[in-house]
Protein backbone atom coordinates (compact mmCIF):
# COMPACT_ATOMS: atom_id res chain seq x y z
CA UNK A 1 0.00 0.00 0.00
CA UNK A 2 1.80 3.46 -0.78
CA UNK A 3 3.04 5.17 2.22
CA UNK A 4 1.55 8.68 3.14
CA UNK A 5 3.94 8.54 5.84
CA UNK A 6 6.29 11.44 3.51
CA UNK A 7 3.10 13.58 3.68
CA UNK A 8 2.90 14.10 7.65
CA UNK A 9 4.65 16.13 9.53
CA UNK A 10 4.76 14.93 13.46
CA UNK A 11 5.81 17.34 16.02
CA UNK A 12 5.69 16.39 19.91
CA UNK A 13 7.23 18.87 22.59
CA UNK A 14 10.45 16.50 23.63
CA UNK A 15 11.43 12.70 22.34
CA UNK A 16 12.13 13.91 18.74
CA UNK A 17 13.63 10.21 18.05
CA UNK A 18 10.33 8.60 18.96
CA UNK A 19 9.04 11.49 16.84
CA UNK A 20 11.12 10.64 13.60
CA UNK A 21 10.72 7.24 13.88
CA UNK A 22 6.03 8.10 14.11
CA UNK A 23 6.92 10.13 10.77
CA UNK A 24 8.75 7.06 9.07
CA UNK A 25 6.49 4.22 10.17
CA UNK A 26 3.14 5.79 11.44
CA UNK A 27 3.23 3.67 14.23
CA UNK A 28 5.16 3.74 17.70
CA UNK A 29 9.17 2.94 18.65
CA UNK A 30 9.55 -0.75 18.98
CA UNK A 31 9.96 -0.74 22.11
CA UNK A 32 6.99 0.12 23.03
CA UNK A 33 4.58 -2.93 21.08
CA UNK A 34 5.95 -6.16 22.48
CA UNK A 35 3.46 -7.10 25.64
CA UNK A 36 3.90 -3.90 27.72
CA UNK A 37 6.18 -4.43 30.76
CA UNK A 38 6.70 -7.68 30.24
CA UNK A 39 10.03 -8.04 29.66
CA UNK A 40 10.65 -5.95 32.91
CA UNK A 41 8.00 -7.94 35.21
CA UNK A 42 8.08 -11.83 35.63
CA UNK A 43 4.27 -13.00 35.37
CA UNK A 44 2.36 -9.69 35.14
CA UNK A 45 -1.08 -10.72 36.36
CA UNK A 46 -3.76 -10.07 34.30
CA UNK A 47 -2.11 -8.98 30.97
CA UNK A 48 -4.31 -7.85 28.31
CA UNK A 49 -7.41 -8.16 30.88
CA UNK A 50 -10.03 -5.44 30.77
CA UNK A 51 -12.28 -4.60 33.97
CA UNK A 52 -15.48 -3.72 34.08
CA UNK A 53 -15.00 -0.77 36.23
CA UNK A 54 -13.58 0.51 39.17
CA UNK A 55 -14.94 -1.78 41.45
CA UNK A 56 -13.95 -4.99 39.07
CA UNK A 57 -10.82 -3.88 39.32
CA UNK A 58 -10.37 -2.94 42.97
CA UNK A 59 -11.90 -6.99 43.51
CA UNK A 60 -10.26 -9.17 41.02
CA UNK A 61 -7.19 -7.49 40.07
CA UNK A 62 -5.32 -7.47 43.50
CA UNK A 63 -2.22 -8.63 42.17
CA UNK A 64 -1.92 -5.33 39.61
CA UNK A 65 -3.00 -3.23 42.53
CA UNK A 66 -0.08 -5.12 44.46
CA UNK A 67 2.18 -3.61 42.03
CA UNK A 68 1.14 -0.28 41.81
CA UNK A 69 0.14 0.75 38.32
CA UNK A 70 1.11 4.16 36.26
CA UNK A 71 -2.15 4.94 34.84
CA UNK A 72 -3.93 7.32 31.92
CA UNK A 73 -7.67 8.15 31.71
CA UNK A 74 -9.07 9.04 28.80
CA UNK A 75 -11.94 8.55 25.71
CA UNK A 76 -9.01 7.16 23.43
CA UNK A 77 -11.44 7.60 20.43
CA UNK A 78 -9.60 6.49 17.81
CA UNK A 79 -6.43 5.99 19.59
CA UNK A 80 -4.82 8.23 17.07
CA UNK A 81 -1.75 9.11 16.79
CA UNK A 82 -1.85 11.47 19.80
CA UNK A 83 -3.30 8.90 21.64
CA UNK A 84 -0.46 6.68 20.71
CA UNK A 85 2.14 8.89 21.81
CA UNK A 86 0.43 9.21 25.21
CA UNK A 87 0.29 5.50 25.53
CA UNK A 88 4.13 5.03 24.35
CA UNK A 89 5.16 7.19 27.43
CA UNK A 90 2.83 5.18 29.52
CA UNK A 91 4.46 1.81 28.65
CA UNK A 92 7.95 3.44 28.99
CA UNK A 93 6.95 5.33 32.17
CA UNK A 94 5.93 1.93 33.56
CA UNK A 95 8.78 0.16 32.02
CA UNK A 96 11.25 2.27 34.32
CA UNK A 97 9.22 1.86 37.36
CA UNK A 98 8.69 -2.06 36.51
CA UNK A 99 4.84 -1.70 37.18
CA UNK A 100 2.03 -2.11 35.04
CA UNK A 101 0.60 0.14 32.34
CA UNK A 102 -2.89 0.39 32.91
CA UNK A 103 -5.66 2.58 30.93
CA UNK A 104 -8.91 3.80 32.18
CA UNK A 105 -11.27 4.68 29.40
CA UNK A 106 -15.12 5.15 28.62
CA UNK A 107 -17.79 2.81 26.33
CA UNK A 108 -19.58 6.03 25.69
CA UNK A 109 -17.66 9.61 24.82
CA UNK A 110 -18.24 11.67 28.32
CA UNK A 111 -19.28 14.39 25.72
CA UNK A 112 -22.47 12.31 25.06
CA UNK A 113 -23.46 12.64 28.80
CA UNK A 114 -21.45 16.44 29.07
CA UNK A 115 -23.45 18.05 26.25
CA UNK A 116 -26.30 15.77 26.08
CA UNK A 117 -26.26 14.71 22.89
CA UNK A 118 -25.08 11.74 20.37
CA UNK A 119 -21.13 12.12 20.25
CA UNK A 120 -20.60 9.20 17.02
CA UNK A 121 -17.39 7.19 18.22
CA UNK A 122 -14.39 6.36 15.29
CA UNK A 123 -13.94 3.00 17.38
CA UNK A 124 -16.37 0.42 18.54
CA UNK A 125 -15.25 -0.46 22.15
CA UNK A 126 -14.03 -3.58 21.26
CA UNK A 127 -11.86 -2.75 18.52
CA UNK A 128 -10.85 0.61 20.57
CA UNK A 129 -9.54 -2.44 22.91
CA UNK A 130 -7.99 -3.95 20.52
CA UNK A 131 -6.14 -1.08 19.55
CA UNK A 132 -5.37 -0.23 22.93
CA UNK A 133 -3.45 -3.45 23.70
CA UNK A 134 -1.35 -3.14 20.67
CA UNK A 135 -0.13 -0.42 22.05
CA UNK A 136 1.43 -2.58 24.46
CA UNK A 137 -0.39 -1.42 27.70
CA UNK A 138 -1.42 -4.39 30.35
CA UNK A 139 -4.53 -3.77 31.44
CA UNK A 140 -8.22 -1.80 30.45
CA UNK A 141 -10.76 -0.21 32.94
CA UNK A 142 -14.26 0.33 30.79
CA UNK A 143 -16.17 2.93 32.37
CA UNK A 144 -19.68 3.81 32.15
CA UNK A 145 -19.42 7.91 32.27
CA UNK A 146 -22.59 8.74 33.97
CA UNK A 147 -23.38 11.68 36.24
CA UNK A 148 -21.55 9.83 39.04
CA UNK A 149 -18.56 9.82 37.13
CA UNK A 150 -19.11 13.16 36.53
CA UNK A 151 -19.60 14.78 39.17
CA UNK A 152 -17.16 13.90 40.50
CA UNK A 153 -14.38 16.40 41.91
CA UNK A 154 -10.80 16.43 40.28
CA UNK A 155 -9.64 15.76 44.29
CA UNK A 156 -12.12 12.85 44.86
CA UNK A 157 -11.55 10.87 41.51
CA UNK A 158 -7.78 11.27 41.90
CA UNK A 159 -8.39 10.07 45.82
CA UNK A 160 -10.68 7.78 45.14
CA UNK A 161 -10.00 5.87 41.76
CA UNK A 162 -6.32 6.75 41.06
CA UNK A 163 -5.04 5.98 44.54
CA UNK A 164 -7.69 3.68 46.72
CA UNK A 165 -9.37 1.84 43.85
CA UNK A 166 -6.31 1.35 41.21
CA UNK A 167 -3.43 2.10 44.08
CA UNK A 168 -1.34 3.89 41.37
CA UNK A 169 1.40 5.24 41.97
CA UNK A 170 1.60 7.46 38.84
CA UNK A 171 -1.37 9.19 36.33
CA UNK A 172 -0.36 10.20 33.20
CA UNK A 173 -2.67 12.50 31.81
CA UNK A 174 -3.18 14.36 28.33
CA UNK A 175 -1.65 17.49 26.93
CA UNK A 176 -4.43 19.95 27.72
CA UNK A 177 -6.60 17.33 29.46
CA UNK A 178 -9.00 17.96 32.11
CA UNK A 179 -10.60 15.69 34.91
CA UNK A 180 -13.24 16.04 37.24
CA UNK A 181 -16.19 17.93 37.67
CA UNK A 182 -16.67 20.77 35.42
CA UNK A 183 -13.66 20.24 34.02
CA UNK A 184 -11.58 21.53 36.99
CA UNK A 185 -8.60 19.30 37.10
CA UNK A 186 -6.14 21.30 34.26
CA UNK A 187 -2.50 19.30 34.96
CA UNK A 188 -1.39 22.13 37.38
CA UNK A 189 -4.57 21.68 39.81
CA UNK A 190 -4.01 17.15 39.18
CA UNK A 191 0.19 17.57 40.00
CA UNK A 192 -0.84 19.62 43.53
CA UNK A 193 -3.28 17.41 44.68
CA UNK A 194 -0.61 14.34 43.21
CA UNK A 195 1.80 15.74 45.85
CA UNK A 196 -0.90 16.51 48.60
CA UNK A 197 -1.84 12.40 48.16
CA UNK A 198 1.28 10.70 47.34
CA UNK A 199 0.54 10.16 43.04
CA UNK A 200 2.92 11.65 40.82
CA UNK A 201 1.05 13.39 38.07
CA UNK A 202 2.94 13.98 34.64
CA UNK A 203 1.15 15.32 31.53
CA UNK A 204 1.65 14.43 27.91
CA UNK A 205 3.05 16.15 24.95
CA UNK A 206 0.95 17.97 22.64
CA UNK A 207 1.64 16.29 19.19
CA UNK A 208 0.38 18.10 15.88
CA UNK A 209 0.31 16.40 12.08
CA UNK A 210 1.45 18.67 9.26
CA UNK A 211 0.60 21.76 11.25
CA UNK A 212 -2.50 20.77 12.31
CA UNK A 213 -3.74 19.80 16.55
CA UNK A 214 -4.18 16.86 17.25
CA UNK A 215 -8.38 15.58 18.00
CA UNK A 216 -10.62 13.11 17.32
CA UNK A 217 -13.17 15.78 16.63
CA UNK A 218 -10.72 16.72 13.78
CA UNK A 219 -11.00 12.90 12.60
CA UNK A 220 -14.13 12.64 13.11
CA UNK A 221 -14.99 15.87 10.18
CA UNK A 222 -12.44 14.44 8.13
CA UNK A 223 -14.29 11.15 7.86
CA UNK A 224 -17.75 12.78 7.60
CA UNK A 225 -16.04 14.48 4.86
CA UNK A 226 -14.98 11.25 3.03
CA UNK A 227 -11.46 12.59 3.45
CA UNK A 228 -9.32 9.22 4.48
CA UNK A 229 -6.06 10.68 3.15
CA UNK A 230 -6.23 13.05 6.60
CA UNK A 231 -8.00 10.50 8.48
CA UNK A 232 -5.05 8.37 8.08
CA UNK A 233 -2.55 11.33 8.94
CA UNK A 234 -4.29 11.69 12.26
CA UNK A 235 -4.86 7.93 13.37
CA UNK A 236 -1.34 6.69 12.52
CA UNK A 237 -3.11 4.10 10.18
CA UNK A 238 -5.84 3.71 7.82
CA UNK A 239 -9.48 4.64 8.86
CA UNK A 240 -11.37 1.39 9.33
CA UNK A 241 -14.66 0.18 10.91
CA UNK A 242 -14.53 -2.91 12.94
CA UNK A 243 -17.35 -5.09 14.22
CA UNK A 244 -19.72 -8.05 14.24
CA UNK A 245 -21.22 -9.60 11.29
CA UNK A 246 -24.84 -9.67 11.19
CA UNK A 247 -27.26 -11.47 9.92
CA UNK A 248 -29.28 -9.93 6.84
CA UNK A 249 -32.26 -10.56 4.19
CA UNK A 250 -29.14 -12.89 2.19
CA UNK A 251 -30.81 -10.72 -0.91
CA UNK A 252 -27.07 -10.40 -2.27
CA UNK A 253 -26.69 -13.82 -2.92
CA UNK A 254 -29.33 -13.90 -5.06
CA UNK A 255 -28.04 -11.55 -7.92
CA UNK A 256 -24.21 -13.02 -7.33
CA UNK A 257 -22.99 -10.76 -4.52
CA UNK A 258 -23.22 -11.50 -0.86
CA UNK A 259 -22.63 -9.24 1.54
CA UNK A 260 -21.75 -9.11 5.57
CA UNK A 261 -23.25 -6.47 7.48
CA UNK A 262 -21.71 -4.80 10.24
CA UNK A 263 -23.91 -2.20 12.86
CA UNK A 264 -23.19 1.77 12.14
CA UNK A 265 -24.98 2.68 15.28
CA UNK A 266 -23.39 4.89 17.51
CA UNK A 267 -19.98 5.21 15.23
CA UNK A 268 -18.84 8.13 13.13
CA UNK A 269 -18.37 7.25 9.21
CA UNK A 270 -17.94 8.36 5.82
CA UNK A 271 -20.70 9.67 3.16
CA UNK A 272 -23.18 7.36 2.28
CA UNK A 273 -22.17 5.61 -0.73
CA UNK A 274 -19.50 2.99 -2.49
CA UNK A 275 -15.93 2.22 -1.43
CA UNK A 276 -13.19 0.11 -2.30
CA UNK A 277 -12.07 -1.71 0.90
CA UNK A 278 -9.94 -4.10 2.56
CA UNK A 279 -11.19 -6.69 5.01
CA UNK A 280 -9.64 -8.01 7.79
CA UNK A 281 -11.08 -11.47 8.03
CA UNK A 282 -8.94 -14.17 10.70
CA UNK A 283 -5.38 -11.91 10.16
CA UNK A 284 -6.05 -12.35 6.34
CA UNK A 285 -6.99 -8.91 4.20
CA UNK A 286 -9.01 -9.56 1.48
CA UNK A 287 -9.94 -6.76 -1.13
CA UNK A 288 -13.78 -6.05 -1.09
CA UNK A 289 -16.70 -3.78 -1.91
CA UNK A 290 -18.26 -1.35 0.53
CA UNK A 291 -21.60 0.43 0.60
CA UNK A 292 -22.78 2.64 3.34
CA UNK A 293 -26.46 3.32 2.87
CA UNK A 294 -30.38 2.51 4.11
CA UNK A 295 -30.43 0.17 0.69
CA UNK A 296 -33.02 2.57 -1.28
CA UNK A 297 -33.18 -0.13 -4.14
CA UNK A 298 -34.82 -3.08 -1.85
CA UNK A 299 -35.13 -1.26 1.27
CA UNK A 300 -36.60 2.07 0.50
CA UNK A 301 -38.11 2.58 3.83
CA UNK A 302 -35.59 2.00 5.58
CA UNK A 303 -33.83 5.11 7.58
CA UNK A 304 -30.62 3.95 9.33
CA UNK A 305 -27.59 3.01 7.18
CA UNK A 306 -26.06 0.13 7.11
CA UNK A 307 -22.11 -1.01 6.04
CA UNK A 308 -22.62 -3.84 3.62
CA UNK A 309 -19.50 -5.25 2.51
CA UNK A 310 -18.73 -7.80 -0.51
CA UNK A 311 -15.64 -9.71 -0.09
CA UNK A 312 -14.08 -10.49 -3.58
CA UNK A 313 -12.51 -13.92 -4.14
CA UNK A 314 -13.74 -14.92 -0.67
CA UNK A 315 -15.46 -18.22 -0.22
CA UNK A 316 -17.16 -18.70 3.13
CA UNK A 317 -19.67 -17.99 6.03
CA UNK A 318 -19.07 -14.91 8.00
CA UNK A 319 -22.13 -14.71 9.87
CA UNK A 320 -20.79 -13.93 13.63
CA UNK A 321 -17.45 -13.26 12.71
CA UNK A 322 -15.27 -10.30 13.54
CA UNK A 323 -14.11 -8.05 10.39
CA UNK A 324 -12.43 -4.94 10.46
CA UNK A 325 -13.00 -2.72 7.31
CA UNK A 326 -10.63 -0.36 6.07
CA UNK A 327 -11.38 2.59 3.51
CA UNK A 328 -9.49 2.47 0.68
CA UNK A 329 -11.23 4.92 -1.97
CA UNK A 330 -14.43 6.26 -2.80
CA UNK A 331 -16.52 4.80 -5.74
CA UNK A 332 -19.68 6.74 -6.45
CA UNK A 333 -22.70 7.90 -4.61
CA UNK A 334 -25.48 5.52 -3.56
CA UNK A 335 -28.24 5.25 -5.75
CA UNK A 336 -31.59 3.93 -6.07
CA UNK A 337 -31.81 1.97 -9.22
CA UNK A 338 -35.21 0.61 -11.14
CA UNK A 339 -34.93 -2.83 -10.38
CA UNK A 340 -32.71 -5.61 -9.24
CA UNK A 341 -31.33 -6.17 -12.41
CA UNK A 342 -29.74 -2.94 -12.65
CA UNK A 343 -28.62 -3.21 -9.18
CA UNK A 344 -26.47 -5.90 -10.51
CA UNK A 345 -25.16 -4.70 -13.28
CA UNK A 346 -23.67 -1.25 -11.61
CA UNK A 347 -22.77 -3.58 -8.74
CA UNK A 348 -20.17 -5.76 -11.83
CA UNK A 349 -19.31 -2.31 -13.07
CA UNK A 350 -18.36 -0.87 -9.19
CA UNK A 351 -15.85 -4.20 -8.43
CA UNK A 352 -14.35 -4.24 -11.85
CA UNK A 353 -13.47 -0.27 -11.14
CA UNK A 354 -11.90 -1.30 -7.45
CA UNK A 355 -10.12 -4.03 -8.92
CA UNK A 356 -8.62 -1.57 -10.77
CA UNK A 357 -7.64 1.12 -8.74
CA UNK A 358 -6.87 -1.44 -6.39
CA UNK A 359 -4.00 -2.63 -8.74
CA UNK A 360 -3.05 0.65 -9.91
CA UNK A 361 -2.52 1.76 -6.52
CA UNK A 362 -0.79 -1.44 -5.34
CA UNK A 363 -3.27 -1.93 -2.26
CA UNK A 364 -2.97 -5.58 -1.41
Amino acid sequence: MPSLAQNSRISAGRSTQAARQLVRGHSLPATCCRGGVAGHIRGVPHRGHTFAGFAEFRDQGARLRDLRPVVSVGSFDGVHLGHQYLLNELVEWARREHAPAVVVTFRRHPRAITLGRDMPSLNSPEHKLRLLFKSGIDAVVMVDFDESVRNLSAERFLVDVIKNDLNARGMLVGFNNRIGKDGEGTFDRLRELGLQHGVEVRQGDPVTVSGQAMSSSAIRSHVAAGDFLWARKLLGRPYSIGGLVQHGDKRGRTIGFPTANLPLEGLAYPPLGVYGVRVKVDGTWHLGAANIGTRPTVDPARRAPLLEVHLLDFDGDLYGRELEVEFLFHVRPEQKFAGLDQLKQQLALDVAEIRSRAAQEEYQ
